[in-house]
């Protein structure tokens, strides 16, 4: 976590989709506002987990030192 920024969730392969990434995320939910990361748009499987998880994407640009098109997804609170 950089301030609002999530860097990045691993999880490894074997333990996925036993509701550790929704713990982390949970957890850093319950302690900021407003979140926001970027995924690879080929991550079809993180995409559809951030959207359950309440993210939007809000716009698409190129990750500069992979070439490869992401989307920046972001999640608020809401009150």
């Amino acid at each position: 976590m950089l301030n609002e920024y999530i860097a990045g969730i691993f999880v490894a392969k074997e333990l996925r989709s036993h509701g550790i990434g929704r713990q982390l995320l949970n957890y850093v939910k319950q302690r900021y506002e407003k979140l926001s990361l970027e995924v690879y748009r080929k991550n079809i499987r993180a995409i559809a987990f951030y959207q359950r998880e309440g993210f939007s994407i809000l716009s698409e640009a190129v990750d500069e030192d992979t070439d490869e098109k992401e989307y920046i997804m972001v999640w608020k609170k809401e009150n």
